[in-house]
This record gives C-alpha cells, sequence and structure tokens, in this order.
C-alpha cells in the first residue's frame, strides 16, 4: 500500500510545472549599438561628481541610468544572474565606474562613482 503511494507521489512531484527563467535583457554597449548616441545631461558635463551620486542614491530606473548617462561602455551580469554591471569609462580619470542594477527590480542596486 506504501509504495504505491510513494510511486504516486513521485509520479505527481516529478511532473510539477516549475516558473519559467525570467529572460534578462542587457543593455547594448557604445560599441555594439547601431543608434547614434545622443548628448545627455553627464556627456554635456552639467552633472557634477556630487549630482551623479544624489541621482544614483535615489535608485533611479535603469532606463533613466541610461537616459543620464548613455550607453556604457561595457556591461556583464554575475553568476546567479541578480545584478547587471553597467561600466562607464571615464577617459580624464583613466577610471571605470560601476552602476549595479537588479535583474529583479531593473533599478540601481550599487553604485561605484569616483
Amino acid at each position: 500500500m506504501y509504495k504505491y503511494i510513494i510511486l504516486i507521489g513521485l509520479l505527481l512531484f516529478s511532473c510539477a510545472v516549475s516558473p519559467p527563467p525570467k529572460i534578462i535583457i542587457m543593455p547594448p554597449t557604445k560599441k555594439k549599438s547601431n543608434v547614434e548616441q545622443n548628448q545627455t545631461l553627464f556627456s554635456l558635463g552639467y552633472m557634477s561628481g556630487y549630482d551623479v551620486w544624489e541621482f544614483l542614491k535615489e535608485q533611479p530606473a535603469e532606463k533613466e541610468v541610461i537616459d543620464t548617462f548613455g550607453l556604457p561602455d561595457s556591461v556583464w551580469l554575475d553568476d546567479v544572474q541578480s545584478t547587471k554591471f553597467l561600466y562607464y569609462f571615464i577617459s580624464e580619470m583613466q577610471d571605470y565606474n560601476t552602476i549595479e542594477i537588479s535583474t529583479q527590480t531593473d533599478s540601481v542596486s550599487g553604485f561605484e562613482w569616483d
């Protein structure tokens, strides 16, 4: 009797539907984009380091970040696919700055900006 219950339980458990994986869309980079780069507040020099910090501290959406800073120079996804890393190269400082975007909320979850 117990063998049948275990067998039916295993059959039902093995047929359970798992949720589909979330599709993560990565933003294009400057080099891979076919669209002409528009001038942004940042590229025009209208944002100081403090303005950048204040803007990112408010955890804007990924679209707002790209509208403000332009397309990133490089984009990476972490191993567990929970965070996108947008890298911006600042030629005057010869330094990369990082903006972390949560894949769950599509908003800023962290940043390092000099």
